[in-house]
């Protein structure tokens, strides 16, 4: 059998997931506690029932010693003094009294335990569920930048299997570790009550308890951290794989993928092996120390017993509230291991929430006063100056300066990574120039409200996401403006009422999961419809024809005549067919606008565009 060795950490494993040494982080308790704050109500309600079955857990062995040191005891007494005129059926009526109440608290137990497991997990879960919600809003209104440095599985595994996790903090934490410290409080107390000389050993022993529950703890937070770190990555490499499914097949990678997926579930299994390792050996050590405890309490209570000091009835009820006492001390390792699991999910889950958005719906220094924005609306665009790099000391766009006139058209074609798609992230606040600054009507954008400003856009882009649901649902985007009068005009306009036509059931058609089931042509027509649904003032088109054939871009062209002449737009092109009666062309290159003019004047610059011009004709 392989021996168990600590898992290293590896380079991959994220700098947000790698141990750190503090074993408690009141911070983190107290941010949960402010999250549960909302739902006092259902803790109190938790805490009634654990009081109520803490109650019945010390019912019972004060019934049980009413029964002994009562109806037994004097029977066995009487009998032993007048054997032959001993009547035992008014002792028996007794001791049937005393055993019915025993049982009534046993059924009582039953249905608090019950009451316990129920509404203590409601309790967790109905905290969960808003933190897991506000999390969710949270990482929606983060920045396109901040997704690129994360695997989407990592962030499926925050919101659910992390959040999840953190459950474990409000039922173990909040609710049964804050009552067991009552309980172990009045246990004591108690005990000293009942037979003090008893208490003390058993109290002397209580530290061992504690000491060997919390020895293992040392390394639980570190572990934990691990296998959530690990599960992140084995998630983020699954969805990956199941995205790319068609090109794993066809270029025959299933081998290979397998091969990666096993490494990566080697090394998750690597990580919990530690986790089962502190647990495993921590049970029989508790266990050990309790025997000893129950050991030293049966070697006194029955030197007790014998001296007369101490009824039958007696010991057997201190014997009952010293396992009473010991559960929660026990469980006490056990706890501080879901908690440490619990604790390493928080911090990944309120890490998310303490990243704030670099890009602010508006600047912070200025006044709400564009939150609604100037009528009439023209859409003047200006880029000044703009440079950019999506990586430090790596820049995409260098000193870019054009603007798009109000009801104008400008294109903008060039070789892949010329950075085109670029000035469409930075139009719409996705990013923040590295320097200069773009205006809308004359206002900086990081003056705007970014909700008003994005209203004002149409946008389509290469490809488009189509949602699970309905081709409806998809062109109305919870747009409550949009009745089927608007829709029909947008589908008119964008030529996509052929696409709607041909489906059996119309506008109420499903759509599977990234449109699947539609071709590439319909579902770049319905998003140019989705588009055009909002009536935008600013058009933007993002290589809108650049996956669909010529049949379907002479029906785009067609609407697009009606469709920018009175809006303002900006068109992504790699096809130049598209961008003919373009007001202006900017052509770019390696992150500079190299040439810019119309079609004809370009075409007799003999420049970049008329080379372009005469590659993709020629090619035709």
């Amino acid at each position: 059998m392989t021996a168990w060795r600590k898992p290293t950490v590896e380079p991959e494993d994220h700098l947000d997931e790698i141990p750190v040494p503090k074993s408690f982080d009141g911070s983190l308790f107290k941010r949960l506690i402010a999250e549960a704050r909302p739902h006092a109500r259902l803790f109190v309600g938790a805490y009634a029932v654990l009081l109520g079955l803490f109650l019945l857990e010390l019912a019972g062995p004060w019934i049980l010693r009413g029964a002994i040191d009562g109806p037994v005891t004097q029977a066995l007494a009487l009998r032993e003094r007048h054997a032959d005129a001993f009547e035992s059926k008014g002792f028996v009526r007794e001791l049937w009294i005393w055993a019915s109440l025993y049982v009534g608290c046993a059924l009582a137990t039953l249905i608090f335990r019950y009451l316990e497991v129920a509404h203590i997990t409601r309790t967790g879960q109905a905290v969960i569920a808003d933190l897991r919600a506000r999390l969710f809003r949270h990482i929606q209104s983060l920045d396109l930048a901040w997704f690129d440095k994360r695997p989407t599985g990592q962030l499926v595994t925050r919101v659910t299997s992390d959040v999840e996790n953190l459950s474990e903090m409000v039922t173990t934490g909040l609710c049964t570790l804050a009552f067991d410290v009552v309980k172990v409080v009045v246990a004591v107390a108690i005990l000293f009550f009942l037979h003090w000389k008893l208490a003390l050993l058993v109290s002397i022993s209580l530290p061992v308890l504690i000491g060997v529950s919390l020895f293992f703890r040392g390394g639980a937070r570190d572990a934990h951290r691990l296998v959530r770190a690990r599960l992140a990555r084995t998630n983020g490499y699954l969805q990956e794989v199941l995205s790319g499914i068609r090109v794993v097949q066809v270029f025959r990678r299933e081998e290979r993928v397998s091969g990666r997926f096993a490494s990566l579930l080697a090394r998750y299994l690597e990580a919990n092996m530690r986790t089962i390792f502190l647990f495993a050996l921590a049970l029989p050590a508790l266990d050990f120390v309790v025997n000893a405890i129950q050991g030293a309490t049966v070697w006194t209570g029955g030197i007790e017993i014998l001296g007369q000091r101490m009824s039958y009835g007696l010991f057997l009820q201190f014997w009952f509230y010293v396992k009473l006492l010991t559960n929660p001390l026990q469980e006490l390792g056990e706890r501080y291991n879901v908690l440490q699991s619990a604790f390493a999910s928080a911090e990944r889950v309120f890490g998310v929430i303490d990243t704030k958005p670099t890009l602010l719906p508006s600047a912070p220094n200025v006044a709400r006063a564009n939150a609604a924005p100037p009528e009439p609306f023209r859409g003047h665009v200006r880029f000044e100056n703009v440079s950019f790099s999506y990586v430090e000391g790596v820049e995409v766009l260098s000193d870019v300066t054009f603007e798009i006139p109000p009801g104008a058209t400008v294109a903008v074609v060039g070789a892949t990574g010329a950075g085109k798609s670029t000035l469409v992230n930075l139009l719409l606040r996705f990013y923040e120039p590295t320097s200069g600054r773009i205006t809308v009507d004359g206002i900086d954008l990081r003056e705007w409200d970014l909700g008003v400003l994005r209203r004002r856009f149409g946008l389509v882009l290469q490809e488009d996401f189509l949602f699970a649901g309905t081709v409806r649902e998809n062109l109305v985007m919870g747009r409550d403006e949009i009745d089927d009068e608007v829709l029909a005009e947008a589908l008119e306009a964008s030529r996509a009422e052929r696409v709607v036509a041909s489906l059996s059931g119309g506008l109420d058609s499903p759509v599977a999961e990234r449109g699947a089931t539609l071709s590439t042509g319909e579902r770049q027509l319905l998003a140019i419809a989705r588009a055009l649904a909002g009536r935008p003032e600013l058009v933007i088109l993002d290589e809108a024809t650049a996956s669909v054939d010529s049949t379907t871009e002479a029906r785009i062209e067609e609407a697009q005549q009606s469709l920018l002449s009175e809006r303002s737009a900006l068109v992504i092109a790699h096809r130049l067919s598209t961008v003919r009666r373009a007001d202006q062309i900017l052509v770019m290159h390696r992150g500079r606008i190299r040439e810019r003019g119309r079609h004809q004047e370009l075409l007799r610059q003999r420049g970049i565009y008329a080379r372009l011009h005469t590659l993709q004709f020629a090619e035709a």
